[in-house]
């Protein structure tokens, strides 16, 4: 995990402001001895999706996009051979606003737990 370069979204929010979480999210991903390597955003979940498909990057995860944001691009992942998860690690509940994609299932179960998860209404 620590050559990993993480891609991150940060999706709107109108009930709350989750920016502290995103700051203690990406903190415990770069403050372990085997954090991250890096950040980016792209600012749009299909193309921070396809990153990963491309091995362009390793990982991304975002909470608050909606269905229509990353559905096709779950699919382009999956078909590169990589793995799109919830962010919890279970099976991806496209209505949860919320996904994990990684390069491998691996990377994505050294993730999950080092991230605070944010339960928001369903699509």
């Amino acid at each position: 995990m620590n050559q990993a370069l993480l891609l991150v979204g940060f999706g709107i929010h109108k009930r709350r402001d989750p920016s502290a979480q995103w700051k203690n999210n990406i903190t415990s991903l770069l403050s372990n001895p085997d954090g991250v390597h890096g950040f980016r955003s792209l600012g749009s979940a299909a193309l921070n999706m396809c990153e990963v498909a491309r091995g362009c990057a390793d990982a991304y995860y975002e909470f608050g996009i909606h269905c229509w944001d990353y559905a096709a691009s779950d699919i382009i992942v999956r078909e590169a051979g990589g793995v799109v998860v919830d962010t919890e690690g279970g099976a991806l509940d496209l209505m949860s606003r919320r996904v994990l994609a990684a390069s491998s299932k691996q990377l994505a179960e050294q993730i999950s737990p080092r991230i605070k998860h944010l339960v928001l209404e369903r699509d």
